[in-house]
């Protein structure tokens, strides 16, 4: 998928980005991400350590690994797989310990946070969307800026709730190829395309 569609992934198909979509449109003040842009490094830091480094160095006797950032981390295994579970089965929530309090706590934290900046888990946290993110340049579904038609009012960067600069990189590695950055451009300069299929002629960027 990765290959294939980049973080089209996250911006469509992952439930937990959906969940934060939904807490973000809670009427409260916003903020935007931008001064904090240097935390979007601390999920590629967390693929590395979590998901490719400690699985592989830190095993049992029969030489397997924990999945570390699962295990310890991820809110989203509590949210649609712990609290459901525990709340039908009574066995389940008598079995309960620290490590579902700590992942509740690390939950109750995305939720405040996704309510006043846009996809938090997605933008700083997430493993899965690190590793998409690094094909997202050479994806089979990317984006082109004719530069013919731009007329660099910055309309699409302004729109954007990743924090790309669309009409100098639409391929940034943080774009989720939402379309909102299309939807804005008043000259229609921004296509997209998925292989042999093209939205309008452009020039990839």
């Amino acid at each position: 998928f990765g290959t294939l569609l980049g973080r089209v992934v996250c911006g469509f198909l992952c439930p937990f980005g959906w969940f934060q979509e939904l807490l973000h449109k809670i009427p409260v003040r916003k903020f935007s991400t931008k001064p904090l842009h240097i935390l979007t490094w601390l999920k590629y830091v967390i693929l590395v350590v979590f998901v490719l480094v400690l699985p592989v160095t830190v095993v049992n006797e029969v030489g397997m690994g924990d999945p570390f950032f699962c295990k310890y981390i991820c809110p989203a295994g509590i949210l649609e797989g712990g609290i459901p579970l525990s709340i039908a089965d009574e066995a389940i929530r008598a079995s309960l310990g620290w490590l579902f309090t700590w992942k509740s706590c690390i939950l109750l934290g995305i939720i405040v946070l996704s309510m006043f900046f846009y996809r938090p888990f997605c933008k700083w946290l997430c493993p899965l969307g690190a590793f998409y993110a690094l094909f997202n340049r050479v994806s089979g579904y990317r984006l082109h800026v004719d530069h013919d038609k731009c007329t660099s009012c910055g309309g699409c960067s302004r729109v954007c709730k990743m924090d790309v600069d669309v009409f100098r990189t639409p391929n940034h590695p943080e774009c989720i190829r939402c379309g909102a950055c299309m939807d804005a451009c008043p000259h229609h300069a921004i296509s997209k395309s998925f292989l042999f299929y093209s939205s309008q002629k452009g020039k990839d960027v």
